[in-house]
């Protein structure tokens, strides 16, 4: 499994009504402003932990991009802080937290944009190798 694929298996669970996308909003819905959309993209790909000239862990990071909808009418930051600690329990760290900004790209109506970032640590046994 991909790293997105985990963090928007996560996401979906937590908010089942908002749509959460792993690379890429599908065009014919990237304009929907009424509904929380996420974006979850790769961010860190990279091994460590050298022992005997090979590599034994991977570091793994993906970011977190919130559309807020329109008419989102809870508190976002409640909201985050939820989305954060259950990122947690699943062993993902909070790297980056960005502060809201709004897309400027919309003229008519903008919306709220939350960027975050999450790593995670793993063997290569966790992630099932066992070569």
């Amino acid at each position: 499994m991909r790293p997105v694929d985990e963090v928007v298996g996560i996401i979906a669970d937590i908010f089942p009504d908002w749509q959460v996308y792993s690379d890429s909003i599908p065009p014919e819905v990237i304009d929907d402003k009424n509904v929380t959309q996420v974006l979850i993209t790769e961010s860190v790909s990279d091994v460590g932990n050298y022992a005997d000239d090979t590599f034994n862990m991977i570091e793994l990071g993906v970011r977190i991009q919130i559309f807020y909808s329109l008419d989102f009418d809870r508190s976002m930051l409640v909201t985050e802080v939820q989305l954060m600690k259950e990122l947690e329990k699943e062993h993902w760290r909070v790297t980056d937290s960005q502060p809201h900004y709004l897309d400027l790209s919309q003229t008519d109506e903008q919306q709220t944009i939350k960027n975050i970032e999450v790593n995670k640590t793993t063997t290569l046994v966790e992630i099932g190798y066992d070569g």
